[in-house]
């Protein structure tokens, strides 16, 4: 397998990726997009990729040691959609 990676910082808050995965011995190929925002007390990530499949996370500071997540895929391809969320204390 061949993974190629690259990742631009556009900004303090703001970076972008991308990502290439080819299996020679299937002859599979899967690429995908990604963004990282940084907010005041949040952070949003996203990608969709070359199947059909797009995610994202948001991750927002409620107070010091407590997180509250929100997250979400959507792969299209196969109508399968799932959402979440969660508390991470610590």
């Amino acid at each position: 397998m061949v993974a190629l990676s690259y990742v631009q910082k556009v900004s303090e808050k703001v970076s972008l990726a991308t990502d290439l995965m080819y299996n020679y011995m299937s002859r599979d190929v899967t690429a995908s997009v990604g963004y990282d925002y940084i907010l005041r007390q949040a952070r949003l990530r996203g990608k969709i990729d070359s199947s059909g499949c797009a995610s994202a996370f948001l991750e927002e500071r409620l107070s010091m040691g407590l997180l509250f997540i929100l997250s979400a895929e959507l792969d299209h391809k196969k109508k399968d959609y799932k959402f979440g969320f969660g508390l991470t204390v610590g």
